[in-house]
């Protein structure tokens, strides 16, 4: 098998391929799954067992690290005025602060441990100001020190690299997390 014969549908997904004509085809049904050939379903990336991308992984679990964060600094000793003629928020189930201090604290270590390699360095200083610190956009970027391009570039990788290993070592899906003991 040459390599005219394999189409890389996602970055680690290979199909080999015996003519040109299939290898359109199949490169139709990857991005429209309504047009691949009868009797053929479009590959679709897997993470263990779901259909959900890393990133889209990353997303939740960043939304859940941010809305954790944001309730446990204003939980910090201050008592909150009760304003009457508002309507009530209603319930709002949250983890107990122990578990939310976990969460946050296996965030922040497991995303580190998944940009670990000497050659990421950017990528951890990107991760950690961007995404820990909710820095601006263009004050990040500044920050890092990398043109804009790059840096959006080096997002894309953090959310596909973190949101692999969030999967792998189960912080995702935030539900799940928090119901195991």
């Amino acid at each position: 098998m040459s390599a005219s014969d394999v189409v890389i549908l996602q970055h680690q997904d290979v199909v080999p391929v015996t003519r040109p004509v299939e290898r359109a085809v199949r490169r139709r049904a990857v991005r429209n799954p309504a047009l691949a050939p009868t009797g053929q379903k479009a590959a679709a990336p897997q993470t263990n067992g779901s259909t959900l991308k890393a990133r889209e992984i990353f997303v939740a679990c960043h939304d859940r690290y941010r809305s954790l964060t944001e309730w446990m600094e204003e939980g910090r000793g201050r008592v909150r005025a009760v304003s009457l003629e508002s309507p009530a928020m209603g319930y709002q189930w949250r983890p107990e602060r122990s578990r939310a201090c976990e969460y946050v604290a296996d965030f922040e270590r497991i995303g580190r441990q998944a940009l670990r390699r000497p050659e990421w360095k950017g990528r951890l200083k990107l991760f950690e100001i961007y995404f820990l610190h909710s820095m601006e956009y263009r004050e990040a970027m500044k920050l890092v020190g990398v043109a804009e391009g790059t840096f959006d570039y080096w997002m894309a990788e953090v959310k596909r690299e973190c949101g692999k290993e969030f999967s792998r070592c189960g912080l995702f899906p935030p539900s799940r997390y928090f119901l195991s003991t």
